[in-house]
């Protein structure tokens, strides 16, 4: 179980390198510079020229995908549902901008095969950078919340997300310095998320690490007899961390519970439920085509008729912190629809076309795991970085050579 054996490096595979640069820029530069995301599709014009110019559309170098098809198809469909609703009611234009350059790559990516050891390497490089950041912001600067030039939620979903990349790669290797690289990324990587203090996304990250270490290490069976003491070791270590960082978030989870309890709304959790329930009137106003940017004057309606209190009224949300209803109030239902295609397709595509594929299958379930739960109190498909890293991990996992692919 868990097994991966990887190919060794052909000339052919440092042309695809090349193919997948807007994938190794949205794992790490995209991350470090102010607005990184702006940048992106740019990138990927670039690859498209450069596609172009070295005949990549060549029958001999085209690679049928399946898997790569729909996918491509569900991220253009995206886009363009995306960009009615913008016509139609305003919109978030850098949304549309990503969903469109990422359909554009999607498309160009049916022809493009990504070596193991690249995929291995962008990650360890992507992983470095969010270790390094998070670590000088949180001890050093004593920032109790690391982001860098990012909102601390889409940051938190970015760093978990490279983990569960790092987590796959720790358990599909056959090589052990792989492995044993993999397993401390993973636990580092992990304790940086901890430090962003977004709680709806360590639970999903903490949830994932834990139930596929207990697998892993129960599915071994030259560890069967110590499995237990090394998943106790192991789970108590990763815990105890992540407790230790996460304390001040897990207190005042408590005290917000308790203050819900007596009946005050105004804490951090408290407006996420009066978000949620403005949100879920809201969208029922206009399902077939949504609110798009007229949902801030509906929102303003609600509060005067006394459905949030003024606190809430005061905070004019962007977003209503649960992807799913934020979706359906500004893009009706074929937004929600398309998101749901987005999302779940890839888990899908997994299951059918990878199941003999443990990295891929393992690595798209988690992140479909991750990115779910992170929906119920973010909108990671609203942010550009996260869309990009989503829809980028996903094409280049279906483009992964493996031995076990046909």
């Amino acid at each position: 179980m868990f097994k991966h054996t990887p190919q060794a490096f052909r000339a052919s595979d440092w042309l695809n390198i090349i193919n997948f640069a807007p994938l190794v820029y949205v794992m790490t530069v995209m991350w470090w510079i102010p607005d990184g995301d702006k940048y992106s599709p740019a990138i990927i014009l670039a690859i498209l020229v450069f596609f172009i110019a070295s005949q990549a559309w060549k029958t001999s170098q085209r690679a049928e995908n399946s898997a790569k098809h729909l996918f491509a198809s569900a991220v253009t469909a995206s886009a363009l549902i995306c960009g009615t609703g913008y016509l139609l009611n305003g919109g978030s234009i850098s949304e549309l901008r990503t969903l469109a350059a990422l359909s554009i790559f999607a498309w160009l990516s049916t022809a493009f095969k990504l070596n193991y050891w690249a995929w291995l390497a962008v990650i360890f490089i992507a992983a470095a950078g969010f270790v390094t950041v998070s670590y000088y912001q949180y001890f050093i600067e004593g920032i109790p919340r690391t982001h860098l030039y990012y909102n601390p939620i889409p940051y938190a979903t970015g760093l978990a997300t490279v983990m569960v990349s790092s987590l796959f790669l720790a358990v599909t290797s056959r090589k052990l310095p792989v492995t044993l690289s993999a397993w401390v990324v993973t636990l580092l990587l992990f304790s940086a998320t901890a430090m962003t203090g977004t709680r709806g996304v360590v639970l999903p990250a903490a949830a994932i690490l834990c139930t596929v270490t207990i697998y892993y290490l129960c599915g071994r069976k030259k560890l069967r007899k110590t499995a237990l003491a090394a998943t106790v070791a192991t789970l108590t270590l990763i815990t105890a961390l992540g407790a230790h960082i996460f304390e001040d978030r897990i207190n005042l989870t408590v005290t917000e519970l308790s203050l819900i309890a007596s009946g005050n709304k105004t804490s951090s959790i408290g407006l996420r439920l009066q978000f949620w329930e403005a949100a879920s009137v809201m969208a029922t106003m206009e399902p077939l085509t949504g609110l798009g940017e007229g949902h801030k004057s509906v929102y303003q309606d609600l509060a005067a008729q006394g459905l949030v209190d003024q606190k809430a009224a005061a905070y004019a949300p962007y977003h209503y912190h649960n992807q799913f209803l934020d979706t359906l109030v500004k893009q009706g239902v074929p937004g929600l629809l398309a998101l749901l295609l987005l999302l779940g397709l890839p888990l899908a595509l997994a299951a059918k076309y990878y199941r003999d594929t443990p990295l891929v299958l393992g690595s798209i379930g988690g992140m479909t795991v991750l990115y779910t739960v992170a929906s119920l109190t973010d909108v990671p498909f609203n942010h550009p970085v996260t869309i990009n890293l989503f829809v980028l991990s996903s094409i280049a996992l279906f483009s992964l050579k493996t031995e076990s692919q046909r």
